[in-house]
């Protein structure tokens, strides 16, 4: 990799501890917000600072950071904290996208392999059809993977396979990745309302009994898939899975997968949690192992809106 990619990995790497300071997004409410910057360590509520949080995650297998889609500051952070575990490993580890469906994957591999720039590979993997937020807002986090010749893994379901896990669930799979993955076993019933509870909510409770349960089972069967994805392509580096909260929680999403893939592996949450100004001390039951507070993105609009967009997209027939 060339020599500019590397120097932005050491100093993406070394700007970590210093960064939060100067990062706050215009648009952003809550930058005064006292939590707005800290980091919390869930199982004892101690606040930690950033190198605490990268030395811990570097001696993980798997590391998993989380993201509010439409908060760009959330994105940097990835960026750095990927730059960070990259320096640290004693080998590259491979940074898995929950944006990128799988099948997509030879396309990465044929740009990169043809010295493809990263700003170019949002066009070469057609990224702005696929309805997430820039290219742009990605790319330093893939600069930080590929400055240290890590592997960009496309970790998603695709769009077919999202409609056949949402009439099918587990049965729409192939009997191997359903079995190596878990995806088949039963959930205790509290694990099962928790998740539908969520997917409700997102929808503002305004959808059916059996929309929910699609949707659950499209939930499950993209965080089997991330967590095969990444278990599969980790070498002695391990592997860094970018995706939204609900997937890297430890109760029940991608970590609860690769607990069956790579037994005795371990893995570590951060969830980059927007502050809420009727919080103002960090909870004590979030599912992660740590929660970095920043500030929220103002004029969000509806908050139903891009759930809505997907499951209309989810429920179209062809």
């Amino acid at each position: 990799m060339d020599a500019r990619l590397t120097g932005l990995a050491m100093c993406l790497a070394f700007a970590l501890s210093a960064c939060a300071g100067g990062m706050w997004h215009q648009g952003q409410q809550g930058t005064e917000h006292p939590l707005a910057g800290q980091i919390y360590r869930i199982a004892d509520g101690i606040q930690v600072s950033k190198p605490a949080l990268v030395a811990d995650a570097s001696a993980a297998d798997f590391v998993l950071i989380d993201e509010r889609h439409d908060n760009p500051l959330h994105h940097r952070l990835q960026a750095r904290l990927v730059a960070a575990l990259e320096a640290q490993s004693e080998g590259p580890r491979a940074v898995a996208f929950e944006m990128i469906p799988t099948w997509r994957q030879l396309e990465i591999v044929e740009y990169l392999a043809a010295d493809g720039e990263p700003a170019g590979l949002g066009e070469a993997i057609a990224w702005e059809a696929s309805g997430w937020p820039a290219w742009t807002w990605y790319q330093p986090i893939a600069e930080a993977a590929l400055a240290s010749d890590a592997q960009i893994v496309a970790a998603d379901l695709g769009v077919a396979e999202k409609r056949a896990a949402f009439a099918q669930g587990a049965q729409a799979f192939r009997s191997s990745f359903v079995q190596r993955t878990g995806l088949g076993e039963p959930w205790p019933a509290p694990m099962m309302v928790s998740l539908q509870d969520e997917l409700r909510a997102a929808h503002c409770d305004q959808v059916s009994g059996r929309v929910v349960i699609g949707m659950m089972r499209v939930q499950r069967a993209r965080d089997a898939m991330m967590a095969d994805r990444l278990a599969a392509t980790s070498g002695r580096g391990g592997g860094v899975l970018i995706a939204g909260n609900g997937h890297i929680r430890k109760d029940r999403g991608v970590p609860w997968y690769l607990a069956r893939l790579r037994p005795g592996a371990r893995s570590v949450s951060i969830g980059l949690l927007e502050v809420r100004d009727e919080v103002l001390e960090p909870p004590a039951d979030l599912p992660y192992d740590y929660v970095w507070f920043t500030p929220r993105v103002d004029d969000r609009g509806e908050p139903c809106d891009v759930h809505d967009a997907e499951l209309r997209r989810l429920l179209q027939a062809g």
